[in-house]
């Protein structure tokens, strides 16, 4: 790395790859009525367009570890079908021989869609994801000891109004993903994960039906990871399924712009928090109810930032009765999952009793 020799994805190439591009929808909420690619395809260099009619038969993403299955309708799928959730979610992937010639390609396709009024506040009432189907996915609930009891023998309570921004890793190297498959040996190699590769290795292995033998990852160095480069992407399945299906290598580098809307941001949460204290100051209880916004889908982590909210609230300190209610709730924003990276927060209001 000292002598400018270390390999990043960027610096890998293979002979006869291809680069694929990815349009993205500039609406946060919005009913998708067409997608046209006829240009795109007729252009230069340009050797297929998938929008998602042309990988149907592919599910949406799967959780890394099991989840709770309130969540499976939650899933992204790997370009978007019907609705259009958030700014920056994947609708159509453009296959070229050139970089550039993919970006030329990418900006004649033009997209017919319904706007529709998002949803930027998780405090608010839900709304519909879908039809039957809440935006509040799931309420986790958690606790122990007599609240109630504590809070009506406190000598005075303290109320906070609590706020935690929204926020990102902006590592310097951005995504990127290589893939090749040697149909010979049958097996698909992935260039670009940055963290644990066996969990991806069996995300990859589920979605396309192989073995784990016949999917192998290979990490290059790094420049800066934080989480958002640790897990899975509609963009890592496509040049997986692309090179299997095309037979030739393909490879996609995210641009910055690219990785300010789509790489996961996480734990924007409001919390109404009330702790119980005794005349010596003594904490007796805390109960809190929280808003977790988890944004447009439920990615590969699960509900793991609001199971680990709920669980590290208490701290190190010795409380004798919690309770905790999160509210798990998604709205039209980059989805949400667990980054390396810890928030502050911010009291909106608070008041003592």
């Amino acid at each position: 790395m000292l002598t400018g020799r270390g390999a990043f994805v960027g610096d890998i190439d293979f002979p006869h790859q291809l680069h694929m591009r990815i349009v993205r929808s500039v609406y946060a909420s919005a009913v998708l009525r067409s997608v046209n690619v006829d240009a795109a395809r007729a252009a230069p260099g340009i050797v297929t367009v998938w929008t998602a009619a042309d990988i149907a038969d592919l599910p949406p993403i799967d959780f890394r570890d099991p989840a709770a299955e309130a969540l499976r309708p939650y899933r992204q799928p790997l370009l978007a079908r019907e609705r259009l959730r958030y700014v920056g979610e994947p609708l159509a992937a453009v296959f070229a021989t050139d970089p550039y010639l993919a970006e030329d390609a990418a900006e004649l396709i033009s997209v017919e869609a319904d706007l529709l009024e998002p949803i930027l506040d998780a405090s608010v009432a839900p709304g519909s994801f879908a039809p039957g189907l809440s935006t509040e996915a799931l309420v986790l609930r958690a606790g122990y000891g007599d609240v109630d009891q504590a809070f009506a023998a406190a000598h005075g309570v303290v109320a906070l109004d609590l706020t935690i921004g929204r926020h990102s890793g902006v590592p310097i190297e951005t995504r990127g993903a290589l893939a090749r498959f040697d149909a010979a040996a049958d097996v698909l190699e992935l260039y670009g994960a940055t963290k644990v590769p066996h969990r991806n290795r069996d995300a990859l292995a589920r979605m396309f039906g192989r073995s784990a033998t016949g999917v192998v990852l290979k990490e290059a160095n790094t420049g800066g990871g934080f989480g958002v480069r640790g897990e899975l992407y509609p963009e890592d399945f496509l040049v997986c399924l692309a090179a299997m299906r095309l037979g030739r290598p393909v490879k996609w580098i995210e641009d910055r712009h690219e990785h300010l809307m789509a790489a996961n941001h996480s734990r924007e949460q409001r919390h109404h928090a009330r702790v119980a204290y005794d005349a010596d100051g003594r904490i007796l209880a805390l109960e809190d109810v929280s808003y977790l916004d988890q944004g447009a889908y439920v990615r590969t982590h699960g509900a793991r930032v609001a199971e680990m909210t709920t669980a590290m609230l208490p701290g190190p300190y010795r409380i004798p009765a919690y309770r905790s209610v999160c509210h798990f709730r998604l709205t039209n924003k980059t989805p949400a999952a667990l980054t390396e990276r810890l928030g502050g927060s911010r009291a909106v209001s608070s008041a003592n009793a």
